[in-house]
């Protein structure tokens, strides 16, 4: 008896040896798969990608321009009287109460008389955009909806902004966006 035991676990060896073998070749196969899966369209995208590239340069090369990154140091040409744009910052967008139970929605970008944001104006950032705030929560909606309300509201941030930074640093205010409800 002890050597049939022995015997039918000899046999049931090679039965479970050859279940993990397929097992072990499915893994391989699925990963195999995995790999083609994501080379073939990320080599595709590569390829696809400097073909783009080169075709650019290329053309560029031939019709003699040259490729400068965005906000490099190239000036240019500016027409007689016109100035040189500054470096323009947008703030994060407002929603505030109006005096006489409006609310208004405002995305702000200030343009500097420098090519740089100054630095003490990130340090004021937050006051700077709680003063905005109380600024825009003493207007009303008859204030605001007239070019002229705008504008002073406009000169009035600018103010804001100058005296925080004690110098005239902000060359205009511009409001992408201005929505009152």
């Amino acid at each position: 008896m002890a050597e049939e035991k022995e015997e039918n676990e000899v046999k049931e060896q090679p039965k479970s040896a050859a279940g993990g073998k397929k097992g072990l070749l499915l893994v391989i196969g699925g990963v195999v798969l995995l790999l083609v899966a994501v080379g073939v369209p990320a080599t595709m995208f590569l390829i696809t990608g400097k073909e783009k590239t080169e075709e650019v340069s290329a053309d560029a090369a031939t019709h003699g321009e040259s490729l400068s990154a965005e906000g490099s140091d190239d000036e240019e040409e500016l027409a007689d009287g016109e100035e040189a744009p500054g470096a323009i910052l947008p703030l994060d967008t407002f929603v505030v109460n109006l005096s006489g139970g409006k609310y208004i929605r405002a995305q702000i970008q200030i343009e500097f008389e420098e090519f740089e944001v100054p630095k003490k104006f990130y340090r004021k950032v937050v006051p700077l955009r709680d003063s905005i705030i109380s600024l825009l929560t003493k207007k009303t909606q008859e204030e605001l909806v007239t070019e002229k309300g705008k504008d002073k509201l406009k000169e009035e941030i600018k103010d804001t902004i100058d005296t925080a930074l004690r110098k005239a640093a902000v060359r205009r205010i511009y409001f992408t966006q201005f929505v009152i409800q």
